[in-house]
C-alpha cells in the first residue's frame, strides 16, 4: 500500500482526485480524519504542524523561584503532538505501507512538516521507503510530474526550519515571561516579545516618534494659469519650493505679462511592464485593491490549494525556462480573459519581464487553472489580479509622449509639463495603476501668452508617513526580518496583541511602552541586527555551512547577553511599562457609579470611559489623537476629584484641558443655550441627576426624565425633542467642517475652528448652506476669493452628485458627466443628448435614458430620443460636409443638430446663441447640406 501525506486535507483530496485518473476515490473518516483511498493508494492530509516544539515538564509555572524566565534559555525541548488523532492515524496506516510519499509544500516550513511526518512513519515502520514529491501548483501536470519524478526529503532544509522553531520558542518564551512578570501582567493580558516581532514593532514606534517630533516648516509655491486656443495651461515656478517668504513674494510680484514661451521640448517615456509576482510584490498589489497582508495570503493559499494559482510563497521574480508560458495562455483562453489573451498573443514581447530576485524552489506566482467569478466569489478579485499580472509580464511596454514648456514672465521662469499615453501596452490588460493624460496645447517658442491667474500658495513640510502593512513587509524584507511565509503573520500578531492598530499602522500605548523600555535597557531585542544574523545562520544550515545545534547554541549565548542587561533593571522596566499603560490612564472615580474612569483609545479617537461599562455608560469625549495623546497630569479637580488631562504631541506645547468633566459641563452649556425650553435651573437638575451630556438627555424616555428632574412628561418630551434637534445641528456642522477641511488649508491665525465660527455667525451650518451662500458671505468667514469659489463649487458638485445618485445615475456614468462639466441635474436636463454623448463618451441611448430619468424627476419634458444608428449615421452626414471637424461638430451638437435634416431646419439665430456658431457659418453648412 502506498501512503501519501499532504500538508492539508484539501491538498490530500485534490492529489487523490488527480492521481486516481479514471478510478473512483473513496472518501471516509477515521477518528475524525479524512482518508482518501484509490487503488492501492491512501492519501491523508495533516493540519500543518501536527507536533510542536515545547519545553520539558517543569517549566509551566511562570512564578517559579527555581526556574525563572532566564532558565528557559537552556531548557531542554521536546516535541509534543498537537493533533493526536492525525498522529494516531499515521501510525496505524504507516505500519502497513510499502511506500510513503511526503507531499507537503516545498519550502522551509513545508520541509519541516514533512520531516515531522517522516519521523512519525519511521517510529512504526523503520524500513519502508519514503520519498518526496515536490510541486509548485496543485494541477494535473504538476502533480503527475512530481509523483513520477520523486526525490528525497531535504533534511538540511528541514533543519533550518527546526532551528527557527527552537530559536523562536526560547526567545519568545523567556522574554515574554520576563517582561510580563516585570509589568505584573498575566493570563490573557501578557506582554509578548519575540525576535522578529519586537524589531518590527520598534520600526513602527520609531516612525511614530519621528512623526510626533516633526516640526513642520513653511514653504511657498507659485503657479500661474494661461491658455491657448481655449485650453488651459498650468505652470509652476521653476524654483519649485521657496523656503524664504521674501523671495517668494518678490517672485510673485515680479511675475507679469507678457508670458513668453522660451522652450518647447517634446520627448518619449517608456513605461516598463511590471515584473512577475513574488510574495512581497503580490501583497503590495493586493493592498492596493483593499486586502490586508494576512487576508491576501489566506486567499492566495485557498487559490493555490484549489489549483487556481501557483504556490504563493516565493522569492522568485523570473520565470524559469521549465515553465511553459504558452500552456498557461492556452489555459486562460478558457476563461473570461480570452480576449485579453488574444491581445497578448498578438502583441507579445520577445521575452517576459524579469525582476531582480531569482530562486530555484518555486516560480513567480502565476495562474494555473480555469476559474469563474461565480465559482470563486470574493476570492475572484485576487485570482484576476494574478491572471492580469501574468498577462502584463508578457505584454509590451507602454509609451508616453511628453512635453515640457518653459516660459518667462518678466524674468520669472515657469514650467508646464504634460504627457499623453501613445501606446497602452501592458496597461491594456492590467488596469490597476492609473494612466491619466495631461495634454498641453501646441505652442511655439517666442509665442506670447496672457497670464489669467497667479497663485502664491503657502504649504508646510510633512512628517514621514506611517507604514502601511504592505510597505512594512517591504521594509522587513529589506532588513531581513522574518521570511516570505511569516512576515504577514508577524504583523497580524502585533495587531492581535494590541501593540499596533489602524491602517496605516500606529503603535498603541502598550506597544510604545514595551518598545521604549526594551530600547532603554536591552536594545539588542529591538534592533534588526540580531534577527538578521540569526536568519543568515539559518540560511547557512540549508547549504551545510553550519548546523542546527550550532545556530541554536549561538542564539542562546546572545539571549544570555540580553538577560545580563535586563535582569538588573527588572523593577525599573516593570515600573516604566505599568506607569505608562495603567496609572497614567486612570483619572479618578466615575461621578455616576464610583468605579475608575480611564482614558481609552480606538483608532484615531480617544475618550474617557468607565470601568463599570456596560452597567455604567458614563463617558467623556476627547479630541482625536491627531491633537496629541491624552495623559493625566498631577493636578486634581477640587469639585469632581478627577485628575486633569493634557494632550501631549511631540514638537508642540502640551494642551492643558483641565478637568475633563468640568470641560464637558461647560461644553454642554453651549449646546443647552440652543434649546428654547432649557433654563439654568433645569441644567442644575440635570447635573444633580448625573445627566452630564446632551446625548444622554436625548436617549432618555420622557417618563424617566420627568421623574429624575421632577417635571411634567410634556416638559420632558419637549426637552428630548430639542436635544435631538441640537444633536442634528451638531452633526450637520461636523459634516460641514469635515467637508470644508478638504479644500481650506489652515493658516497662521486662521484655524479650521475659526472658519467654522465664521460660518456659524453667517448662518452656514451644512454643506447645502455653503452651496447656496454668496462668494462675499463666504469671504467674510476668512476665506480668500479663490477658496470661497472652490468651496462653493465643490459643495454644489457634491450635492448635485448625491441628487444624481438618488435619481439613479450609475457611479461610472456620473463620473463622466462631472468630468465633462455637467455637474447638476439641471446641467444634464438642459443639454441636448447629442452634446452629452459627444462630451462624455457615453452611448447616445444610455444618455437618453439618463436624461429621461432626470427630466422626469425635475418635472420637465422628456428629451428627444435618438437611436444609436441615427446618431452614428448623422455624424457621418455632418462630418462629410466641408469644414466640419471635431470643433464644429461640438458646436452643432450643442445646438441640437445631429444630422443633415436637423441642420437644414435649424434657425441660424438660435444656433448662434445656443451653439456658438456664427450665422454665416451655419448658413454655409446648410447650403452644403442641401446640395
Amino acid at each position: 500500500m502506498h501512503l501519501i501525506i499532504a500538508e492539508k486535507n484539501i491538498a490530500a483530496n485534490r492529489i487523490a482526485q488527480i492521481l486516481s485518473g479514471k478510478d473512483k476515490v473513496s472518501a471516509k473518516k477515521e477518528g475524525g480524519v479524512n482518508v482518501y483511498t484509490f487503488g492501492d493508494k491512501i492519501s491523508i492530509g495533516l493540519r500543518g504542524h501536527v507536533v510542536e516544539v515545547d519545553f520539558v515538564e517543569g517549566y509551566t509555572n511562570w512564578r517559579s523561584q527555581e526556574r525563572p524566565p532566564r532558565s528557559l534559555i537552556d531548557a531542554e525541548t521536546i516535541k509534543r503532538p498537537t493533533e493526536p488523532a492525525i498522529v494516531k492515524l499515521i501510525h496505524k496506516i504507516a505500519k502497513k505501507a510499502n511506500r510513503v510519499t511526503i507531499a507537503t509544500d516545498f519550502d522551509t516550513e513545508g520541509e519541516l512538516i514533512g520531516k515531522e511526518a517522516y519521523e512519525l512513519v519511521r517510529a512504526v515502520n523503520p524500513k519502508v521507503p519514503i520519498d518526496r514529491a515536490r510541486f509548485s501548483a496543485i494541477t494535473k501536470e504538476e502533480i503527475n510530474r512530481a509523483f513520477s519524478e520523486p526525490s528525497d526529503l531535504d533534511f538540511d532544509l528541514a533543519a533550518a526550519g527546526e532551528a527557527r522553531q527552537v530559536v523562536d520558542l526560547i526567545w519568545g518564551a523567556s522574554l515574554t515571561r520576563f517582561i510580563s512578570l516585570a509589568a505584573k501582567r498575566g493570563g490573557g493580558n501578557i506582554l509578548s516579545v519575540g525576535r522578529v516581532q519586537s524589531p518590527t514593532l520598534a520600526m513602527i514606534v520609531d516612525r511614530e516618534k519621528e512623526i510626533e517630533s516633526f516640526i513642520p516648516e513653511p514653504y511657498w509655491e507659485i503657479s500661474l494659469t494661461t491658455e491657448k486656443d481655449g485650453q488651459s495651461i498650468i505652470a509652476r515656478h521653476a524654483e519649485g519650493r521657496f523656503t524664504d517668504k521674501k523671495l517668494a513674494d518678490a517672485a510673485y510680484a515680479g511675475t507679469k505679462d507678457p508670458l513668453v514661451v522660451t522652450e518647447v521640448k517634446e520627448g518619449k517615456r517608456v513605461d516598463r511592464a511590471p515584473t512577475p509576482f513574488d510574495t512581497t510584490q503580490f501583497i503590495v498589489a493586493a493592498a492596493r485593491i483593499g486586502y490586508s497582508a494576512a487576508n491576501a495570503m489566506r486567499v492566495a493559499e485557498e487559490l493555490y490549494m484549489n489549483g487556481f494559482i501557483s504556490y504563493p510563497r516565493t522569492d522568485n521574480t523570473i520565470y524559469p525556462p521549465s515553465l511553459n508560458l504558452d500552456n498557461i495562455l492556452t489555459t486562460l483562453e478558457k476563461t473570461k480573459f480570452a480576449r485579453d489573451v488574444a491581445w497578448v498573443r498578438k502583441n507579445r514581447r520577445t521575452k517576459p519581464t524579469e525582476g531582480k530576485k531569482s530562486s530555484t524552489d518555486h516560480p513567480p506566482i502565476h495562474p494555473t487553472g480555469v476559474a469563474t467569478e461565480e465559482q470563486l466569489g470574493e476570492n475572484w478579485k485576487l485570482y484576476e489580479l494574478v491572471v492580469r499580472r501574468f498577462l502584463a509580464t508578457l505584454s509590451p511596454d507602454a509609451e508616453w509622449a511628453t512635453m515640457r514648456i518653459g516660459m518667462d514672465a518678466t524674468g520669472q521662469n515657469y514650467v508646464a509639463t504634460g504627457s499623453r499615453l501613445t501606446e497602452a501596452g501592458w496597461r491594456t490588460v492590467y488596469p490597476y495603476s492609473e494612466a491619466k493624460d495631461s495634454i498641453l496645447p501646441v505652442v511655439k517658442k517666442g509665442e506670447k501668452l496672457k497670464i489669467q491667474d497667479l497663485n502664491l500658495e503657502e504649504k508646510q513640510t510633512q512628517p514621514p508617513p506611517r507604514y502601511s502593512q504592505s510597505k512594512l513587509i517591504q521594509v522587513m524584507e529589506e532588513l531581513g526580518l522574518g521570511t516570505k511565509s511569516t512576515r504577514h503573520e508577524v504583523i497580524q500578531k502585533l495587531i492581535s496583541r494590541k501593540y499596533i492598530e489602524g491602517n496605516p499602522l500606529r503603535p498603541t500605548l502598550v506597544g510604545k511602552a514595551v518598545t521604549e523600555s526594551l530600547e532603554a535597557h536591552a536594545s539588542t531585542i529591538t534592533r534588526p541586527d540580531m534577527t538578521q544574523k540569526l536568519e543568515q545562520a539559518m540560511e547557512a544550515i540549508k547549504v551545510r555551512n553550519t548546523s542546527r545545534d550550532g545556530v541554536v547554541d549561538d542564539s542562546r549565548k546572545m539571549l544570555h547577553q540580553v538577560f545580563d542587561e535586563l535582569e538588573p533593571n527588572e523593577a525599573v522596566i516593570g515600573q516604566e511599562i505599568m506607569g505608562q499603560t495603567d496609572e497614567e490612564l486612570t483619572i479618578g472615580p466615575c461621578p455616576v457609579c464610583g468605579k475608575d474612569l480611564r482614558i481609552r483609545r480606538k483608532g484615531g479617537s480617544q475618550f474617557i470611559g468607565c470601568n463599570g461599562y456596560p452597567d455604567c455608560t458614563c463617558n467623556i469625549s476627547l479630541p482625536g489623537t491627531m491633537w496629541g495623546s491624552a495623559v493625566r497630569t498631577k493636578k486634581v479637580c477640587e469639585v469632581h476629584n478627577l485628575f486633569h488631562v493634557s494632550l501631549i504631541a511631540k514638537g508642540a506645547r502640551p494642551w492643558e484641558m483641565g478637568c475633563p468633566l468640568c470641560q464637558l459641563i461647560e461644553q454642554q452649556k453651549e449646546h443647552y443655550a440652543k434649546m428654547p425650553a432649557m433654563t439654568e435651573a433645569l441644567q442644575q437638575k440635570l447635573l444633580d441627576a448625573k445627566i452630564f451630556s446632551l446625548y444622554e438627555l436625548s436617549k432618555l424616555e420622557p417618563a424617566v426624565l420627568a421623574k429624575k428632574l421632577g417635571i411634567t412628561k410634556k416638559q420632558a418630551e419637549t426637552l428630548i425633542h430639542e436635544a435631538n434637534d441640537v444633536l442634528d445641528l451638531i452633526r450637520r456642522r461636523s459634516e460641514c467642517k469635515k467637508f470644508m477641511k478638504q479644500f481650506v488649508p489652515p493658516k497662521r491665525g486662521r484655524s479650521h475652528t475659526k472658519v467654522m465660527n465664521g460660518f456659524t455667525e453667517s448662518g452656514i451650518n451644512c454643506i447645502g448652506d455653503i452651496a447656496s451662500a454668496t462668494i462675499e458671505s463666504l469671504k467674510k468667514t476668512g476665506l480668500s476669493e479663490e477658496e470661497a469659489k472652490t468651496l462653493k463649487s465643490e459643495a454644489i458638485s457634491l450635492i448635485a452628485k448625491n441628487q444624481l445618485k438618488d435619481i439613479g445615475i450609475p457611479a461610472v456614468s456620473l463620473k463622466r458627466y462631472q468630468e465633462a462639466g455637467f455637474l447638476t441635474p439641471e446641467d444634464i436636463a438642459s443639454a441636448h443628448p447629442a452634446y452629452l454623448a459627444f462630451k462624455t463618451g457615453i452611448s447616445i441611448e444610455t444618455v437618453g435614458k439618463h436624461a429621461t430619468l432626470i427630466t422626469q424627476s425635475l418635472g420637465k419634458p422628456d428629451p428627444v430620443k435618438i437611436s444609436k444608428k441615427a446618431f452614428e449615421s448623422g455624424k457621418i452626414e455632418l462630418t462629410s460636409l466641408p469644414g466640419v471637424g471635431e470643433s464644429t461638430l461640438e458646436h452643432l451638437y450643442r445646438a441640437g443638430i445631429f444630422d443633415k435634416k436637423s441642420l437644414i431646419s435649424a434657425d441660424p439665430a438660435k444656433v448662434a446663441k445656443s451653439g456658438g456658431l456664427s450665422k454665416d457659418h451655419l448658413k454655409k453648412l446648410q447650403a452644403a447640406a442641401v446640395v
